[in-house]
């Protein structure tokens, strides 16, 4: 396969508003790989009285993306909801007389017990910090490290559907990274299969058709 940077992506269940998404041309994955924003961290909770936010790095790069002056978009659809409800994040900013900020600009940040610690001006204090947690971080693909040649991301494999022989048998709907292999989340007439992403069983990787194609173990998909 071709080089690969892998974003550190925690193992967890797809969302049901990503499995609706439909498969992808050729034309609009081409366009999702240059255009889509990238997600390189999510804000796994509040630090301290003075709206600090300590991010699980997703990206190999955290280092020369997380800087001083650094501009990170919030795009995940729960971003500044804390993971509670509509209704709740609402009232929440009824209450605070402010809607929650749609992109971070750093001031500081630093690597803190193994996470990144940083501090936000869009963040005056904990109450705004405590909205924002469980929200994910992107910045555009022209801001990151140039890749090799022939490289890309994971993220490139979403919406990618997963073909072995002249059977399609699935669409990537996320992908996590962890020791040892990947795992694609495919979905399979509406239900989640996992399937690991080794070098031994990818055929070929056809970005331009939206394909990848594998050659997979007896009974994979039956567990």
């Amino acid at each position: 396969m071709p080089p690969v940077t892998r974003p550190k992506t925690r193992l967890k269940r797809t969302t049901p508003a990503t499995r609706r998404k439909p498969t992808p041309t050729p034309t609009s994955l081409a366009s999702n790989m240059s255009d889509a924003p990238v997600i390189v961290a999510r804000i796994a909770r509040p630090h301290g009285i003075r709206g600090g936010l300590l991010l699980e790095a997703e990206t190999d790069h955290a280092e020369a993306l997380f800087r001083a002056g650094r501009r990170l978009r919030l795009i995940d659809a729960r971003a500044g909801t804390g993971g509670r409800t509509d209704a709740t994040a609402r009232a929440d900013q009824r209450a605070s007389g402010a809607p929650p900020p749609r992109a971070l600009t750093l001031d500081t940040a630093r690597l803190h017990g193994g996470r990144w610690l940083v501090e936000a001006r869009e963040v005056a204090d904990r109450t705004v910090a405590e909205r924002l947690r469980g929200a994910r971080l992107a910045v555009p693909r022209e801001e990151l490290p140039e890749l090799p040649d022939g490289g890309y991301l994971l993220h490139d494999l979403i919406g990618m559907s997963v073909c072995e022989g002249d059977r399609t048998i699935g669409v990537i709907r996320e992908v996590y990274d962890q020791p040892g292999a990947p795992l694609l989340a495919l979905d399979v007439d509406g239900r989640e299969r996992l399937i690991p992403f080794e070098a031994e069983l990818v055929l070929e990787l056809d970005f331009e058709a939206g394909e990848v194609r594998m050659k997979l173990p007896d009974g994979l998909l039956d567990i």
